[in-house]
């Protein structure tokens, strides 16, 4: 009879006991931030990404857009009108543009591309300007009173939207070949 009341009394205590122990109680309030852990070790390199254009807007090649004869030492064609910029959503004044002139009529080993502005060893000088948010060409031909500017048989512009391309790396996108820029942004000729 003693052992029973001991095996009872050891029941009663074992199930006060699990009882206690798996009782839930209320969450306590979120404690301090801890202080923040040692630099882990550097991960893996990435796989290289695409490449891109890099917002990058460019023409295709552009038929030379001068009049013929009018005997002038100066004359402008539009590359690209205002309502294309617009088009385009893109401010010409903040952003690096670029304008190449493509022809066979310059040297003899075939079709050459050369960066605006250029000047042909007759003194002929192609360039463009940006004005009332058109890219315009501009040939000026010093002492000559009857020129074509037909040396260039296309034209193409190429766009690098403001913040891409500024300061220093706009004069240096424009000491870079027809080649280089379109190797550098990926641009299909």
């Amino acid at each position: 009879m003693k052992a029973m009341k001991n095996l009872i009394g050891c029941l009663v205590v074992l199930l006060l006991s699990v009882s206690v122990i798996s009782c839930e109680g209320e969450d306590g309030a979120v404690g301090p931030q801890g202080e923040q852990g040692p630099q882990g070790e550097q991960g893996d390199q990435g796989t290289q990404g695409e490449t891109g254009t890099a917002n990058v807007i460019y023409s295709d090649w552009i038929t030379n857009g001068f009049s013929p004869g009018g005997g002038l030492l100066q004359k402008i064609a539009t590359l690209a009108d205002q309502d294309e910029i617009t088009a385009l959503n893109i401010d010409l004044e903040t952003s690096a543009v670029l304008v190449f002139g493509r022809g066979d009529n310059l040297i003899f080993t075939g079709v050459e591309v050369f960066p605006l502005p250029y000047t042909t060893g007759s003194g002929v000088r192609y360039t463009f300007t940006i004005n009332d948010g058109e890219i315009r060409l501009v040939g000026f031909a010093p002492g000559s009173d009857n020129n074509d500017f037909d040396d260039f048989d296309e034209y193409k512009y190429i766009i690098i939207p403001g913040g891409q391309a500024a300061g220093k790396s706009a004069q240096y996108l424009e000491k870079m070949s027809y080649k280089e820029i379109t190797d550098f942004f990926n641009i299909n000729d």
